[in-house]
């Protein structure tokens, strides 16, 4: 096979030219001195080989060359030529891909055609990460002007950013930003549109379905993770499946897998595989055709392409000639991640899928008879494909992100067998919302069973103890070492088969298993829907959103009203989807208690999933940028919006209420009443808001008390404490905040009361009949 060995020849040279700093001169001529010994070799029939084969030497030095000419030239009409220097620069660029919108900021990638650093404007070229506040919507081509400081990207002892944006041609970082936006769009037509369909998919996905199923669908769907929070991410990590929402090679070989096993059944061997092909990039124009999308697409088709051939050597052929041709356009992809995990995704889908789904097709048919067709087709179209792809990405991934999951191959059975259902279903929703959105709805009712039961299983196995196992700094050469046994073993086929025979007597009791459990959990969660309509209860649920305030309020009759929002979209957005009701993606009441940034941050986005029916507005407007974004919001979408005034009541039947109490320029401090039962949250504290209320005495003892400010001392005074005497404190505070908040003098003035805090105990829902009052914590009692 010359094709494999000249194509692992050349991205050998690559590394080797890492490795050594010679000039693109010197690789030059050892490429001419290369070429000549294999001529002469061949003319003089040196060791009797094929001329393919002397092609080998003169790749290897070819990629050493195409790695060093690979290399940025930073001169003066590079943008990096102007890292580093301790004063602003104003830069003139066009966004150069769709805007990645995180919780607390934004990421732009933009192509620079200006720098001015004082003397006017200088053309130069380059990309450029500029980091902009959240909340402030941009579009792919827009034309803008930035002001701060270019740094060269970061790197440390556990990752280097530096690295990471170098794969992708970035050499400059500006991390706070000024922007400006400019007349004119010099985008794509092709990327435009791509990018404003699947921003308007993304958008439908929220209105068809609430959180976290929506942030898990946007990860599948259109590979838009950020929505998910970071310990539902890490859920994914630690059981092994994050291969599901992640838009990666091994994600994308998977789908491969899947798309041909369903169209070969419908339209047979070869124009099955065309319709998958044709699927697959369908698929990625559909995420946004990003170029880390592209070249997994291009991995995941070779793999079909070579499952479809039926011949490992067609198939190593053609991979590592993909391989060669990608890093010929590009060296730094040997040290892209994603590169990786393309290339070894689908080198295990060419080496082990078809032995695999062979054997456990035979297996499960002598176990179930012939009432298991259907199941042996859905395990091996989804279990067995992604088993033969983890096999060979195991020690990539161990190597990159210092772990192993144990449990994963327990969890991956389980899940991926609804995965099709999850994509196709839940795809189709996605599709026909820009068609006929009530229809798209009823789609999507019967999509979500399959994408909660896909959370709930994460989070159940995330709990397994001692799932994952941590690794640390794993060495180069001991993952050399795994890949050598690994492929030792593939060639001695025989071994393997026997120790396939030994799981034969537990595959049916898994099969058995995860049926019962799927239907136990679907009975869990439609319990759950059930449930959330309203239980003639009152429930106050304190969300974790760090040092601010969140607050949802459930009445007796299921109305839902939120109180602030916090700083995190991703965790408020979550949080909402886990409690409000199935059906509904409205609140009925938004109370802006609080105009402070880090109280409203994630609201202005939440707002588009979770849009409220009527909204309480306490404080000034200009307090902060979101309140002001809120304020446009509501205006543009004609949302009633009422100004709170002092003893203004809102009524949340069966004689529960909601009182404002005091009302001034940075908010209000609310009262709950339900029967017997009271509570004080204060967490809008102005000049005199504590005097106007005599300190607690006008409003007596009360059974749940919020302190302020998360804990701040000059929020809290003791008197107030004292005066209310709660039953119970509720802290919502960040772990380790860095004013160092509570201060100890409000913990010290706690003393003999019952304290609850949302870094310690997560969020923190109270819930009573108005007499007897229930209190549930996510961690600890």
């Amino acid at each position: 096979m010359p094709l494999l060995w000249i194509s692992l020849s050349f991205l050998a040279g690559i590394i080797l030219g890492s490795l050594l700093s010679f000039p693109t001169w010197a690789w030059l001529l050892l490429l001419v001195f290369g070429i000549l010994l294999s001529f002469l070799f061949h003319s003089i029939d040196f060791l009797k080989l094929q001329p393919l084969y002397l092609l080998v030497l003169p790749s290897l030095f070819f990629g050493a060359w195409r790695y060093q000419i690979a290399q940025p030239n930073i001169d003066a009409f590079h943008i990096a030529f102007y890292n580093d220097r301790n004063y602003d620069m104003l830069v003139t660029a066009v966004i150069d891909e769709a805007p990645d919108y995180r919780d607390a900021y934004t990421n732009l990638k933009l192509n620079v055609q200006f720098v001015d650093s004082g003397s006017g404007d200088l053309p130069v070229s380059g990309l450029l990460l500029v980091r902009v506040p959240e909340n402030v919507k941009y579009e792919y081509g827009q034309v803008i002007r930035v002001r701060g400081q270019l740094k060269t990207p970061p790197e440390n002892e556990d990752f280097s950013y530096r690295e990471y944006l170098a794969i992708q041609g970035i050499h400059s970082y500006m991390s706070k930003t000024e922007v400006t936006v400019l007349p004119g769009n010099e985008g794509s037509l092709f990327y435009k549109t791509v990018y404003e369909f699947s921003d308007a998919s993304l958008k439908n996905i929220y209105r068809l379905f609430n959180d976290p199923e929506a942030s898990l669908l946007a990860g599948i769907l259109l590979g838009v993770d950020t929505g998910l929070t970071k310990d539902l991410q890490n859920a994914f990590k630690n059981t092994g499946t994050a291969h599901i929402i992640a838009i990666s090679g091994f994600n994308i070989a998977i789908i491969a897998g899947v798309f041909l096993a369903i169209f070969k059944n419908l339209f047979g061997e070869r124009w099955g595989a065309l319709v998958a092909i044709l699927g697959i990039f369908f698929y990625t124009l559909l995420v946004g055709a990003e170029a880390a999308v592209v070249r997994a697409a291009i991995m995941g088709s070779m793999g079909m392409f070579a499952r479809l051939l039926g011949r490992k050597q067609a198939g190593l052929n053609s991979l590592l000639a993909v391989a060669m041709f990608m890093c010929l356009w590009n060296p730094l992809f040997v040290w892209d991640v994603g590169f990786q995990l393309s290339f070894f995704a689908t080198l295990g889908l060419i080496l082990y899928a078809e032995p695999f789904s062979v054997f456990t097709g035979n297996l499960i048919s002598k176990l179930l008879k012939r009432e298991a067709s259907a199941f042996r087709r859905i395990f091996n179209e989804s279990v067995t494909l992604t088993f033969a792809a983890q096999l060979t990405t195991i020690p990539i991934m161990a190597y990159h992100f210092k772990r192993i999951s144990l449990v994963s191959f327990i969890a991956n059975p389980f899940i991926l067998p609804f995965q099709p259902a999850v994509m196709v279903v839940s795809g189709l929703a996605m599709i026909v919302s820009h068609v006929i959105f009530p229809l798209a709805q009823l789609i999507a009712w019967i999509a979500w069973p399959f994408a909660a039961y896909t959370i709930r299983m994460v989070e159940l196995f995330n709990e397994v103890p001692h799932g994952t196992i941590y690794l640390g700094d794993s060495p180069i050469w001991g993952v050399t070492l795994v890949y050598i046994a690994l492929f030792t073993v593939t060639f001695n086929w025989s071994a393997i088969k026997n120790w396939f025979n030994s799981l034969a007597s537990s595959l049916r009791a898994v099969a058995l298993t995860a049926t019962f459990s799927f239907l136990f959990i679907c009975m869990i969660l439609l319990w759950r829907a059930s449930a959330s309509t309203g239980d003639g209860q009152l429930h106050i649920t304190f969300l974790d959103v760090g040092s601010a305030s969140a607050v949802l309020v459930q009445t007796p009759e299921g109305r839902n009203v939120l109180i602030n929002g916090g700083p995190s979209t991703s965790e408020l957005s979550d949080e909402l989807g886990r409690r409000l009701p199935f059906f509904s993606h409205k609140l009925d009441w938004l109370i802006i208690a609080s105009t402070n940034e880090d109280d409203l941050s994630a609201l202005p986005r939440v707002m588009e999933r979770y849009p409220p029916k009527n909204v309480l507005w306490s404080g000034n407007i200009q307090a902060s940028f979101s309140s002001q974004t809120l304020d446009q919001y509501f205006a543009d979408n004609e949302i009633p919006v009422s100004n709170a005034e002092t003893g203004q009541r809102l009524g949340l039947g069966d004689g529960s209420f909601i009182e404002v109490q005091a009302e001034g320029p940075r908010g209000s401090v609310l009262f709950i009443q339900y029967k017997n039962f009271r509570a004080l949250l204060p967490i809008g504290i102005s000049d005199g808001t504590y005097e106007s209320i005599e300190y607690g005495n006008v409003i007596d003892t009360v059974d749940v008390l919020l302190l302020a400010d998360s804990g701040y001392a000059p929020s809290n005074p003791p008197d107030l404490i004292e005066n209310l005497n709660p039953r119970l404190v509720v802290l919502s505070v960040a772990a380790g905040d860095p004013d160092g908040l509570p201060t100890q003098e409000v913990l010290d003035s706690l003393d003999g009361y019952s304290l609850l805090r949302t870094d310690r105990n997560g969020w923190i829902t109270v819930s009573t009949d108005g007499n007897e009052m229930h209190v549930e914590v996510e961690r600890g009692q």
